[in-house]
């Protein structure tokens, strides 16, 4: 097992309740797996192509969503956090 450190930071009231929420919907199992999950995850996309394909669908979802196509929200999360677990999983 790799070892750890403990690391204490201040971030914004929104963000934590997003993380928090994260956490008990049951999308991570803790706000440890979380924010090493979302690290992982934003350090694998610097410089590389999945950071573009990622703009890419964030741009077409926009224009869809400016459309009136939309999907559900809980359909969204789950593949885009099946999605963020196969990146940071690749970089591991």
């Amino acid at each position: 097992m790799a070892s750890t450190e403990r690391l204490i930071v201040d971030l914004p009231a929104d963000l934590v309740a997003d993380l928090r929420e994260s956490v008990r919907s049951g999308a991570f199992a803790s706000e440890s797996e979380a924010v090493e999950t979302l690290l992982r995850t934003g350090f694998s996309l610097e410089g590389d192509d999945d950071l573009e394909s990622v703009r890419a669908m964030v741009a077409e979802g926009l224009a869809q969503a400016n459309a009136g196509d939309v999907i559900e929200a809980d359909e969204v999360h789950a593949e885009m956090h099946a999605r963020i677990k196969a990146i940071a999983d690749r970089g591991k």
